[in-house]
């Protein structure tokens, strides 16, 4: 067994590299498997890391990404496909919102020694324009105001949820909604939208739940359509949706399960794949055809609870 650790020094509020490092030293000393601590010096970086240590190993790889969300999206970019390759995060980012899937044992994802030994269990993946997410996909208003967050979480005293409806105000003054030509598993729905939203995982953004019920594992995505609205009517439709209550409001929130959604718009669109920021005027979210074989601890569960 060989054992990658990636430190990302710039999740969250900051990760002191070199006391982290100490951490995964004491560990490991006594145990026969091989392993390397990698600082990762730039965005990117860990995709690059953890494809390489998966082409070269010859034996079972296991990869610890020590941050947040994002830093977890790009080990699940760069190890998916692989049978041999087992990703995972340890949460040190700002919203580690992947990680709320995890209904009982959730807290145990903090603590490295959970993580040596635990289990494994292959994950779907959205496939978006060549990029993987494990998370939760979107385009329109919503991604907008992911994209948008950046500028809000690492302010003083600003947490994930506050950075979200921060940037949710400064996105609505722009504008509610888009026209886009949309094609879900076939069926052509072409209109005005708020956002669309493609969940593999629950929760995003700091405190959003739109899908209570969404399994990582059940070969099928689950997507949501939300059709646009007045800036008046914005702020209670959108506080449903993160509640999970779409389905209260079929006249404006579509939800179903499926495989495909493509979206074309005349207007250059901003999605957001597990946070991370892609653009198009042509975006086709798909179920993968890669797994991920995600690590968790034992005792850990993402069974859903009602909300």
């Amino acid at each position: 067994m060989r054992h990658l650790f990636l430190i990302n020094p710039v999740a969250g509020k900051g990760i002191r590299p070199t006391e982290t490092a100490e951490e995964i030293q004491q560990l490991m000393k006594n145990r026969p498997d091989s392993y390397e601590i990698r600082v990762t010096e730039y965005k990117g970086h860990a995709e690059e890391l953890t494809r390489r240590a998966a082409e070269e190993s010859g034996e079972p790889l296991r990869v610890y990404a020590f941050g947040g969300d994002g830093s977890l999206n790009e080990v699940v970019n760069g190890g998916a496909g692989y049978d041999h390759v087992a990703v995972t995060v340890l949460p040190r980012g700002s919203g580690n919102d992947f990680l709320k899937l995890f209904t009982t044992g959730g807290e145990r994802f903090r603590y490295l020694h959970n993580l040596i030994d635990g289990k494994t269990a292959p994950f779907d993946l959205i496939e978006c324009n060549g990029r993987l997410a494990m998370n939760i996909a979107s385009v329109g208003l919503d991604a907008r105001v992911g994209v948008g967050m950046t500028q809000f979480k690492h302010l003083p005293l600003v947490s994930g949820s506050m950075a979200y409806v921060l940037s949710l105000v400064a996105n609505v003054v722009r504008g509610i909604g888009q026209h886009y030509q949309v094609e879900l598993d076939g069926q052509r729905m072409e209109g005005d939208y708020t956002l669309l939203a493609v969940c593999n995982g629950r929760w995003y953004g700091g405190g959003f739940c739109p899908v209570p019920d969404a399994m990582p594992d059940d070969g099928l995505l689950d997507f949501v359509l939300v059709k646009q609205v007045s800036r008046m009517k914005v702020a209670q439709l959108v506080s449903q949706y993160a509640q999970g209550r779409g389905r209260h409001y079929p006249g404006l929130i579509r939800m179903s399960r499926g495989h495909r959604l493509t979206v074309t718009c005349e207007e250059e669109m901003i999605a957001q794949l597990d946070g991370e920021e892609l653009r198009g005027n042509s975006l086709s979210f798909a179920l993968s055809a890669k797994k991920i074989n995600f690590l968790y601890p034992d005792g850990t569960g993402w069974t859903p609870v009602p909300m």
